[in-house]
């Protein structure tokens, strides 16, 4: 039985977040001798049929995998004490094998598709038993074309992005031949566990104070998808550039722009207080530093507050430049800690950091290795969807 004893697992960490990575069909038309071999843990090799069949490749490095991940065999159940637990009890992975008579193409790989027509490549569990619940569930998808798609769904509880792109490389390392994961998984969740402050928790910031739109709040939350290629950015970043003449990231620009952008467009009143949220990864940053392998949450927010007038009113340069400055607060080791210390306070008193629709949270998943290619013999993803 592991405790999930950590203050940056708060009661929103408790879902289970989906993703779905779609592969094109393989070609085995540079495979010297129209053959490829797979070397299983048994010292068995898979012939050609075999390893062209995504479902016996991705199971199998699943059972493989979970030798080293053997806590996502498990449980996860809150007890009576409040606590949140992972009871490695050996339940194992549910893993879903599916089939849909089209092409992937037809969906255009899934590249901006409804919510409604990525939803059936990857399941829903059914809730929780008298054991708890799964942290880790898998489907995969074969279409007509030979392609097929990953769809994963993971408990926040247990991973966080970073922790989410180690398993799935050692998973994809699994199938490609490998006996062992390149970096080895490390559990040790109570490096993360703070000292609750003394001072009672108090929310930074009045909700009274906070601005309003007559569009909020949505019946129903759509998902969106909107492409902005490498051109868009150079013209945001030049014409930030003119205005400021110092060094900036891609995501503290776009940040800015979207932060300005959904302010105007939901017409919130300009003589109340907006907030930006970005989350900031930590692993290098605590001191002592968190050791490789570590796949529990590691990351903590900065925060940027001012009022809507200034946002739409003001230079975006500005805007831009206190992201940054956020963004350096953040990663320093004593407001990692103090936060961390704050979160303990508020879990041991149940409080919530309430987030209201006056703030934007953005989380940028480029430096995850998600996007980059994972490769279980079919080269990587075409693409990735987040659900």
């Amino acid at each position: 039985m592991s405790n999930l004893q950590n203050p940056l697992l708060l009661p929103k960490l408790e879902i289970i977040c989906q993703s779905i990575y779609v592969y094109r069909a393989k070609s085995f038309s540079s495979i010297k001798g129209g053959l490829h071999d797979l070397v299983s843990s048994k010292g068995k090799t898979h012939d050609l049929e075999l390893s062209s069949d995504p479902v016996t490749v991705i199971s199998d490095a699943l059972s493989r995998v979970l030798v080293y991940y053997y806590p996502l065999a498990g449980k996860l159940k809150r007890d009576s004490d409040g606590e949140l637990r992972l009871n490695c009890n050996s339940s194992g992975v549910p893993f879903l094998s599916a089939s849909a008579n089209c092409e992937l193409s037809s969906l255009d790989y899934l590249d901006g598709v409804a919510f409604e027509v990525a939803k059936p490549f990857v399941f829903d569990w059914p809730g929780e038993d008298d054991d708890g619940r799964h942290p880790l569930i898998l489907q995969v998808t074969k279409f007509s074309c030979g392609g097929f798609t990953v769809g994963m769904g993971l408990s926040h509880s247990v991973f966080d992005g970073a922790g989410a792109s180690q398993f799935y490389r050692a998973m994809a390392e699994h199938a490609t031949g490998k006996t062992e994961p390149s970096v080895k998984p490390v559990w040790e969740r109570e490096r993360l566990v703070g000292k609750p402050t003394k001072t009672p928790f108090q929310n930074p910031i009045d909700k009274s104070s906070l601005a309003t739109s007559p569009h909020l709040p949505f019946a129903e939350i759509e998902h969106g998808f909107f492409n902005v290629n490498s051109e868009t950015i150079k013209r945001l970043k030049t014409s930030l550039m003119k205005e400021c003449g110092d060094e900036f990231t891609t995501v503290e620009a776009l940040s800015a722009y979207v932060w300005r952008s959904r302010f105007r467009a939901l017409q919130f009143n300009s003589d109340g207080k907006t907030v930006f949220c970005l989350t900031v990864g930590c692993r290098g940053r605590l001191n002592p530093p968190l050791p490789d392998g570590y796949y529990g949450n590691a990351w903590i927010d900065a925060y940027v507050t001012i009022m809507g007038k200034d946002l739409n009113e003001g230079p975006l340069s500005r805007v831009r430049k206190l992201i940054k400055e956020s963004k350096k607060i953040a990663s320093s080791s004593d407001y990692l800690w103090n936060s961390i210390n704050m979160f303990e306070r508020m879990r041991r008193e149940n409080k919530k950091m309430e987030m209201d629709n006056a703030t934007l949270i953005v989380t940028d998943w480029r430096q995850l290795g998600l996007v980059e290619e994972i490769d279980f013999g079919w080269k990587g993803p075409g693409f990735i969807t987040i659900l």
